[in-house]
């Protein structure tokens, strides 16, 4: 009886095992046909089936489905790169600003613009249709969304001190002859306080003009040197406006072009955030026509 027991216990785990194996071919087998079929819905299904079933609101919502896609994980370099075909196709009509690079099977870096100077914005995730942003560069764009409301720019601060700074230093170096003449002037006043012989209770407020002078010579030396290498402080500021006014123009063109596509910075990000559910729409609907047909 107990073996018979035992025999029945294995038939039963050994029709579980096949029935579970079974099933992981069966994906496997689904996940090559859809590849094979360029049924890029069906992958998106096969990856991520809860994601899938909750985004696209399918009979299935209420239904915790098998995700076996840790069957595939190690090609999913190769299936981001499959799925990058139409997925940018799709991107270049939804987002017409944003230019793609593949720098790796399967990754990619996200280029906003077209013009000189262009920056990189990211890197776009086919797997999950996402952007991942870079963060600088999208908290940059955002700001200057924000301060555009109060008529200012991202850099403006940062660009007036820096012009302020040209300005005092371009003082300095106007203002040389007359530090000169006032050094010579301390020169001689300085002598004619070490030819003095005061008496004994006037030394202290002799030796108190000596170190007012000296001071006063050491102060004028320092912005002599200040002034000395002033021209070159300028040079550099001015390069650094030259960069920041770059940054304000490549800035500008950014805004302009979601403005043109999107209407608004805040629709663009609501854009985003549901770029998956809209995708893969996209593909249904394509997918019924090709039915139709």
């Amino acid at each position: 009886m107990e073996r018979q027991m035992e025999t029945d216990q294995f038939s039963q785990n050994d029709t579980i095992l096949s029935s579970a194996l079974n099933e992981k071919m069966q994906y496997l087998n689904d996940l090559n046909d859809s590849v094979k079929n360029g049924d890029d819905l069906q992958i998106y299904q096969l990856m991520d089936p809860n994601r899938y079933a909750n985004e696209l609101a399918t009979e299935e919502t209420e239904k915790s489905q098998t995700d076996h896609f840790g069957l595939a994980s190690d090609l999913t370099a190769q299936l981001s790169h499959h799925l990058s075909n139409k997925l940018i196709d799709y991107l270049g009509a939804t987002y017409p600003f944003f230019y793609y690079h593949e720098y790796e099977l399967g990754k990619f870096h996200i280029y906003f613009g077209n013009w000189w100077d262009h920056r990189m914005f990211g890197e776009l995730d086919p797997i999950n249709v996402r952007f991942n942003f870079d963060d600088n560069a999208y908290q940059m764009l955002s700001k200057s969304f924000q301060l555009e409301a109060e008529n200012r720019r991202v850099n403006d601060d940062t660009m007036q001190k820096l012009g302020d700074e040209n300005e005092r230093i371009t003082k300095l170096i106007s203002e040389q002859d007359q530090r000169d003449k006032r050094k010579e002037e301390i020169r001689e006043q300085l002598k004619e306080n070490q030819e003095k012989s005061p008496m004994p209770w006037e030394a202290g407020k002799v030796k108190e003009e000596r170190q007012r002078l000296n001071d006063e010579m050491l102060k004028l030396t320092q912005i002599d040197e200040e002034a000395t290498g002033g021209r070159s402080t300028i040079k550099e500021n001015e390069n650094k406006i030259l960069a920041l006014s770059k940054e304000e123009t490549i800035l500008s063109l950014e805004k302009q072009n979601i403005r043109a596509t999107f209407g608004s910075f805040d629709a663009f990000i609501e854009n985003n955030n549901n770029l998956y559910t809209k995708y893969l729409q996209s593909l249904s609907k394509e997918s019924q026509v090709s039915d139709g047909e």
